[in-house]
Order: structure tokens, then sequence, then C-alpha cells
């Protein structure tokens, strides 16, 4: 008989059985529920290559035959993907055209064919196999959903007789379950399949090896550059990593470019060694990520904004590190990508927004919305680039502010607001000593907090005063902040934000940016109603 469990638990012969486990033995079952609760067994095997396996030993046994097929539809071809009696090699290469010859036409018709003589008074007349003693001959469709996915043949009884009614009336309770095992395996492996984030983290954490490999151009000017560096020797099998480089700025010197080659060095690791490590190997594959079309935009902004945060927080530290400006640049020119990538669909890429109000988590949610609303308008690549390395960086300054002053509860007093606003000059100075970052994104950090009418800081500049870029920056800073949980206020809905900003803050804004972002904001609700309308 054939015994499953979902718990692991005793089976009738006495074993102990994992989880799902099937057996079958050469009992041969005349009871049409028992062979029903054997189909049921079925459908709960997940794996393509196990479930195959158990369905042709099934249906051999069942029907006691020598040969056992399994065929599925790819396309207009049937491919043998299982068989009780043909090698590998030829088992890959076996397809038939679906409507030609006995299991082609139980393919395309979707009923079954019970031959019992293939050389006599049939459609499919033809000289039967010298592998096979008898000529008699079942294939049966398997049907889900009402949609054909294949069949499964049936050749030679082991007694020597003809294959009969009621062999075709097993096949048929065999068939109806295994179609329903194949298309929940199928489902089951569709979601389970990792994404290119959740494989690089399961690398990460995958705890065979402590170390990375990393490429040249992550340690040049890169999340790496500052790194210790390994070699890898393998003697008799086993790996060791070896010290080769303790960390510093001149690796890249020509004598070392030298030495990589006489050395034949062509492969460097680093340690795993924690969360920043982690977001650094995250870094240097956030191209990887962006482009994976099995990542939802959630978990590709998840990455992105911790990767950004990492970022930040290094170049916040150490701002003479120019790898660090790099790092910053190189991460704009992946999320423009990502905007790129959704340029006709902005809905997702602006609900996966974070609350996370983490030191820069506000930065990043306004680098994000400004550059997709940028982008909307038409600006072009050179000017985004410019745009998104200061709205990234534009809030770098508060670094240097207490924490538990801008995650206050309450109302700020005087003195805290004048700390708070010294954050802006702080940044433009800081991005400015760096030689690295252009004066146009250096003002953003400078001017994101200037109002039109003049009532803003750090200068209280007014209209066209504040430039283009400022202005775009006031509005979604503004936006972001209402839109987002703050330690003395919850968050208020898109309309709601708006309509705030129109009536209630009438004058800090350049009125004709507001209203093409309100515009734009509109025009996102809608595809996003629409989207939640055909869901």
């Amino acid at each position: 008989m054939l015994a499953t469990h979902q718990n692991g638990s005793m089976t009738q012969d006495g074993n102990n059985r994992q989880p799902g486990e099937v057996e079958i033995n050469n009992t041969h079952l005349n009871n049409r529920a028992s062979l029903e609760s054997i189909g049921i067994a079925l459908t709960s095997v997940f794996n393509h290559e196990k479930l195959f396996k158990i369905i042709i030993s099934l249906t051999s046994n069942m029907l006691r035959s020598k040969y056992a097929s399994l065929m599925l539809i790819d396309g207009d071809i049937l491919r043998l993907h299982y068989s009780n009696h043909l090698p590998e090699e030829i088992m890959k290469k076996t397809r038939v055209k679906v409507g030609v010859g006995i299991s082609g036409w139980a393919a395309l018709k979707g009923l079954p064919l019970l031959i019992k003589d293939i050389e006599s008074g049939t459609r499919f007349l033809k000289k039967n196999s010298k592998r096979y003693s008898s000529k008699s001959f079942i294939s049966i469709p398997l049907i889900v959903s009402e949609k054909i996915i294949g069949v499964i043949n049936v050749n030679d009884k082991n007694n020597g007789e003809l294959f009969n009614e009621s062999d075709l009336s097993t096949l048929k309770v065999i068939a109806k379950y295994s179609a329903i095992a194949i298309r929940n395996a199928t489902l089951i492996e569709k979601t389970s399949k990792l994404t290119i984030a959740r494989q690089l983290n399961r690398d990460y954490y995958d705890n065979t090896s402590k170390y990375l490999p990393v490429t040249f151009k992550s340690l040049k000017l890169g999340p790496f550059n500052k790194s210790e560096l390994y070699i890898e020797n393998n003697n008799d099998g086993e790996k060791k990593y070896v010290l080769y480089w303790n960390g510093g700025d001149r690796l890249f010197i020509n004598e070392k470019r030298e030495e990589f080659i006489r050395k034949n060095i062509n492969r460097l690791y680093v340690p795993k060694n924690g969360r920043k490590q982690y977001l650094r190997f995250m870094e240097t594959n956030m191209e990887r990520v962006i482009e994976d079309e099995d990542s939802n935009p959630k978990e590709k902004y998840d990455v992105v904004r911790d990767v950004a945060i990492n970022i930040i927080s290094d170049l916040s530290a150490t701002p003479e590190e120019v790898c660090n400006v790099e790092r910053s640049k190189q991460w704009i020119h992946n999320i423009l990508g990502l905007i790129n990538s959704n340029r006709n669909d902005y809905v997702d890429l602006i609900n996966a927004k974070s609350n996370d109000q983490y030191l820069y988590g506000h930065s990043i949610n306004t680098t994000m919305i400004s550059l997709i609303f940028a982008y909307h308008m038409g600006m072009n690549i050179e000017d985004l680039s410019e745009f998104g390395l200061g709205l990234l960086l534009q809030d770098i300054g508060m670094g240097n502010v207490d924490p538990s002053i801008f995650n206050k509860p309450d109302k700020l007093n005087n003195e805290e607001f004048t700390i708070i606003r010294k954050h802006a000059e702080i940044g433009f100075h800081m991005l400015q000593e760096t030689g690295k970052v252009s004066s146009e994104s250096c003002l953003l950090a400078l001017l994101h907090h200037e109002n039109y009418d003049g009532s803003g800081y750090p200068y209280g500049l007014k209209g066209n005063d504040i430039n283009y870029y400022g202005r775009i920056s006031r509005i979604v800073d503004v936006y972001n902040a209402l839109t987002s949980d703050r330690p003395y206020a919850s968050a208020r809905t898109s309309d709601d934000a708006c309509k705030i900003m129109e009536e209630n803050m009438k004058g800090l804004f350049d009125s004709e940016i507001l209203g093409n972002f309100i515009d734009f904001l509109k025009s996102v609700r809608v595809v996003n109603e629409a989207c939640q309308v055909r869901g």
C-alpha cells in the first residue's frame, strides 16, 4: 500500500515516515475508496522529481504493469519527464508533438485511450515495439481546472494479459489526483522561488562560510575599500582563508596591481562580521536586486533604503572619504534605474515608502518621491543625478544633532529648535569640503528648509532666490513628513496632506510646482484605484 503522514507518525507497516513521505508496495487495491485516499496522499508531495517518481510507481503497482511514463505539455510539445524503463539520456530527448501518435492524441483531445491491440483495428495502426511483450496500451490525459497538462502511459501487464475497462477506471483516479498534485507542486515552486534579495540574504548568513567574495570595483571606490582582505587556499579539498591585506587605501598602487598578476590573484574575500558588512554586501549587489523580475517593489525598496542609510552613516562619520561620495552617486544611479524600469507605474514605488524615521529614513523617502516626480516632469538624466545626490545627502548634518532632540515627542523649545536649524549649514559645509559634490547638490542641504515666502531658514530666501531643486525638495520634504508617523504626530493620508499644504501653508511653496505635484499624486492615486479594481 501507499502511506503518507503530515506529522511523521507511524504507518501501518510500523515504520516512521518523514512529513510528506510516501511508500508504495506491491499490494493491489481494487477498492475505489482506498485508491482515492492514496490519490489524496499524492497532493501532499510538492517536490516535482519525487512526485513524478511516486506517480509512476503508483501507476505500475495499481495496474500491475511493467512500464509506465509521464509526459507533460510544454507549448505544443509533450516532453517525457519520468519513465520507469528508459535511461535518463533518452528521457531528456523524447518529445512528441501534441496531436501526433497515441500520447499526442490523448493530450490534444483530453480523452483516454485504451488500446488492446496496437497492430490491428485502431486509428493508430503500427508495429508493436520489440521492448513490449503485449500489444495493449493505455494513454490517459492529466486534466486540472479543465486544462490538459500532460498524459500518463502504461504498457505490458506483468501477467501478459490485456488492459481492460477496470484498469482504465483505476488509471482515471490516479490521473485525477496526479494532475492536481502536479499543479500544486508547480504553484509551490513558483511561490517559493528565491528572489535575488532573499538569495543574497541566505548566502550571507550561510554558516558554512565566514567569508564573502568581493569585486575589485567594490574594493577601490566601493563599500569594502577599508576591509581586511583574505585569499583562499585550497589544500586537499579543505578551504582556508589567509589574511592578505589589513585594510587601508594603498591597495591599488601599481606595485600591488603587479602582485595581483604575478601571484595570479583573481579573487579576494572579506570576513562576514555584522550588520554593516551585510549591508555593504547588499550594496555591491544592489543592481542585481533592482533588475530582479521576481522581487516586488517593496522588497527592492527595503534593500535600497537600508543600503542608503548605511552609506549616509559612513559618509557622515568620515566625510573626507571620497569613496563614500562615490558610493552615494552609484546609489542614485541604481535608484534612477529602478524608477526608469517602473516608469509606467509609479504606484508601487510610492506606496513602498517607509515610515522608518531612523535618522536618514526621511531623506531617503523624500529622495525617492522627488526623483519620481522630477522624472515624471521630464528632468534630464544629468540633472536627475545631481538632484538625487543632493536629496539623498540633504540631512547629513543631522548626524551632528542629538537624537533625543529630533526624536522628541513634544514641541521643541527655542534652544532645541536653534540646534535643529544648524543642520542645514553643517550639512552644506560637510558636502562642500569633500570636493566631490557639485554646488547644485550641496545647495540642497542648505536650502531644503527655505520657504517661498521668505519664512524659512537658514537665510530666509524668497521666491526664485531659492533654486529650482530646493523648491521641489521643500514641497516633497513637507509632504513626506505629513504622510509619515513622527514622534509628535501620526501620519496623514495623501489627500489630507495635500489639503493642509494648499490651505494651511499658503505662501510656503512655489504654487506652480505644488500644483504639478498634487496633480501628479492624483494621477498616481487613479492608477492605484484602477489596479485595486482589477485585482
